[in-house]
């Protein structure tokens, strides 16, 4: 993963991610962010322990008032911090440890292959995040999509065509984050689309 924060600019930066190098892991995180809080003089760690990930993440909530944050207290609590970070948890740490980036949602776009050209070996995915909601989907989910879509209208089952796009439509509305609104969203979509099938 790569960043050009100059590029594009007006307060939007540039990752430039890659699958088939090496993703950054939590490992790597810790150390970032145990250097920051380093910076900033926090006490994370004594002189014979190296501190936690889970450590670093509450001296840092501490310092930048989100200890009372409950998403935050529930990603320390619960997270298993293996492996590569993902972007969800990454987006929640930034916004919350807010030094003047003002980081407000993640664009993202990729692309992977194994190398070779082969049918269904290649693929890319569009990825959406902010406080307000998380969109996301891939080049696979819109053959599957299709695929269901197509097999229901050939055997003229209409139910089945729309649970297809139901089902799409409340994976939509899952990414809202407020409930409240996602109650609203749903209740404004089901009257559009009895307003369009009365037209």
């Amino acid at each position: 993963m790569k960043l050009d924060a100059t590029y594009p600019g007006d307060g939007q930066a540039y990752i430039a991610f890659n699958y088939c190098e090496t993703c950054t892991d939590w490992d790597t995180v810790c150390e970032e962010l145990a250097a920051v809080a380093t910076s900033l003089g926090l006490p994370i760690a004594n002189e014979q322990t190296l501190p936690t990930i889970e450590h670093v993440l509450e001296a840092l909530s501490r310092h930048f008032g989100g200890d009372q944050d409950e998403a935050l207290a529930k990603l320390i609590e619960h997270h298993s911090f293996d492996g590569f970070a993902d972007f969800d948890a990454l987006f929640l740490i930034a916004t919350r440890f807010d030094d003047g980036h003002g980081l407000k949602e993640i664009r993202m776009e990729g692309c992977w292959s194994n190398g070779k050209q082969r049918l269904f070996e290649s693929g890319g995915d569009g990825y959406f995040l902010s406080r307000e909601c998380k969109v996301s989907s891939d080049s696979s989910h819109a053959v599957y999509l299709g695929n269901n879509l197509r097999k229901a209208l050939l055997l003229n089952n209409v139910e089945a065509a729309a649970d297809v796009l139901a089902q799409e439509a409340q994976r939509l509305l899952a990414g809202v984050a407020n409930k409240a609104q996602r109650r609203q969203l749903q209740q404004r979509l089901s009257e559009r689309l009895r307003c369009l099938a009365a037209t």
